[in-house]
């Protein structure tokens, strides 16, 4: 009885682990899809912000 028990526990273990580190990986993946959303963002609106400077001096 006590077998199946430590096993059962040890298999919750090892699935508890499995699904923390499944969530870090998409956690991470998130951040990074975010992070290059955000670069793109700042890349496209950095040339405009020049084009309204410039064109107020014209």
């Amino acid at each position: 009885m006590a077998e199946i028990i430590a096993s059962i526990a040890a298999l919750a273990l090892i699935g508890t682990t499995f699904y923390a580190l499944v969530s870090a990986a998409r956690a991470r993946d998130r951040e990074k899809r975010r992070a290059a959303l955000e670069a793109a963002v700042v890349l496209e609106f950095k040339p405009r912000h020049r084009r309204q400077a410039n064109s107020g001096r014209g």
